[in-house]
C-alpha cells in the first residue's frame, strides 16, 4: 500500500502578492476607532486653585485631578496601531461612535468640553461653599443650545431656567428629572427669565424633546446648563488644556481643603474623579480605569470614585484603594476616617444590593 500524504494547495505567486498587499492596505487604512490612555494627574493643592477674599490654609498632602487622553474625532487611526493596542499596547481601543456622538464636528466637541469644564468649576465652587456653610444664591442658565436641538431659536444662551414641564427648578439635577417620563417628540413647556430690551422678563416657550445623542437613550432638551451664582469669595482655576465635567469632585475637595482649617489629607496622596452638582451630588464619568492607572503612576494610594462607576471598574492597580462615593459630604467623611477604618468597596456595595 502506498503512503498517502495530505493534499497541499500552493497559492499562485500572483495570489500571494495580491493578499500580501491587501493585508498591508488593511493595516494602513484609517478605521473608525479611538484610543484612550491615562493622562498625567494634576495636584490641585498647589497653584491650580487660587482663592482671594477668604482665609486659606496650606494643604498637607496631595490631591490629584485625574484625566485621560483620547484621540481627537478627526484624527486618523490606522489598522496596524489598532491591532497593536488591542493585543499588547498601552491604550484602550473603542469604536468612535461609542465615544463621540454621530456627525459631531471636532470644533463642536471641543467647545462643548470647554463649556462643561466651566460649568463644572462653578458647580464645584457652589458645592464646596454650600458644604462649608456659605450662603449663596444659584441660577441655572442655558449656556449653549445644541445644533441638533429643537430649542434652536426658542431658548437662548443666558436664559434663566425657572420651570420645566410644570416642575419648579430648585436644583440643577431637577431639570432632567422633570421630563424623565416623557418620550422623544413630546412637547414640554419651559419657563425662563430673559433680558429683553434691558429688562428681565419671564416668558414661557414650548420645546419638542429630541433624542439624547450623548447617551443614545431617552429624550433631551438639547442644551448645556450652567450654574450662575454670586460667590462671597473669588476662586480662580489655573488649568488649561483639560475639558469636560469630570473634575468637579476634586475641585470641590480642593476648595474645602484650602478653605477649612481641618487637615483632611494628613500627608496622603489622594486622587479621584466625578461630576458634581451645586448640592454636592457626585455623578459618573468615562475612562475611569485609565484615570486610576494615571493616579497610581503618580503615587496616589486612595482613589475616590463615583459609586455609579462601580460597574465599570474591573481592574484596580496594585497599591491603590478605590473608595466609591455618592456625595461631597460622603467623600469628606471618608477622608476624615482613621487609617484603620474599613472603607466600603464596590464589591461590598454590590453584595449589599444583590
Amino acid at each position: 500500500m502506498r503512503d498517502i500524504s495530505p493534499l497541499r494547495y500552493r497559492w499562485p505567486l500572483s495570489a500571494r502578492i495580491f493578499f500580501f498587499f491587501l493585508t498591508i492596505a488593511t493595516l494602513a487604512a484609517p478605521i473608525p476607532y479611538v484610543f484612550f490612555k491615562p493622562g498625567v494627574p494634576n495636584d490641585v493643592t498647589g497653584k491650580l486653585i487660587t482663592i482671594e477674599r477668604a482665609q486659606t490654609y496650606k494643604p498637607n498632602g496631595k490631591l490629584y485631578l485625574t484625566s485621560i487622553l483620547v484621540t481627537n474625532p478627526q484624527s486618523p487611526v490606522f489598522g496596524a496601531e489598532t491591532l497593536y493596542n488591542w493585543t499588547i499596547g498601552p491604550h484602550a481601543v473603542l469604536p468612535r461612535e461609542s465615544v463621540y456622538p454621530p456627525s459631531s464636528r471636532d470644533v463642536e466637541l471641543q467647545r462643548d468640553a470647554r463649556v462643561e469644564m466651566a460649568v463644572s468649576r462653578t458647580a464645584a465652587t457652589a458645592a464646596a461653599l454650600n458644604y462649608l456653610g456659605y450662603e449663596i444664591t444659584e441660577d441655572y442658565v442655558v449656556s449653549r443650545v445644541r445644533d441638533y436641538s429643537n430649542a434652536v431659536g426658542i431658548l437662548k444662551e443666558g436664559d434663566r431656567i425657572r420651570v420645566v414641564d410644570g416642575k419648579v427648578i430648585k436644583e440643577i439635577e431637577e431639570i432632567r428629572d422633570a421630563y424623565k417620563g416623557r418620550k422623544v417628540g413630546d412637547v414640554i413647556r419651559i419657563e425662563v427669565e430673559r433680558v429683553i430690551d434691558g429688562q428681565l422678563k419671564r416668558i414661557s416657550v414650548d420645546v419638542e424633546l429630541t433624542k439624547n445623542i450623548d447617551s443614545g437613550n431617552g429624550p433631551a432638551i438639547g442644551i448645556l446648563v450652567g450654574t450662575s451664582a454670586e460667590f462671597p469669595i473669588d476662586v480662580t482655576f489655573n488649568l488649561r488644556g483639560i475639558g469636560g465635567p469630570s473634575g468637579g469632585l476634586i475641585f470641590a475637595l480642593g476648595l474645602v481643603e484650602k478653605l477649612g482649617a481641618e487637615d483632611l489629607l494628613r500627608g496622603r496622596s489622594v486622587a479621584g474623579t466625578g461630576t458634581i452638582t451645586p448640592s454636592g451630588r457626585v455623578g459618573a464619568i468615562g475612562g475611569i480605569e485609565e484615570k486610576m492607572i494615571g493616579a497610581s503612576r503618580e503615587g496616589a494610594t486612595i482613589f475616590l470614585a463615583p459609586r455609579e462607576n462601580c460597574v465599570d471598574i474591573r481592574h484596580i492597580p496594585n497599591g491603590l484603594q478605590v473608595i466609591p462615593v455618592t456625595t461631597l459630604a460622603e467623600a469628606i467623611t471618608f477622608l476624615r476616617a482613621p487609617d484603620n477604618y474599613k472603607f466600603p468597596t464596590c464589591e461590598s456595595l454590590d453584595s449589599l444590593t444583590s
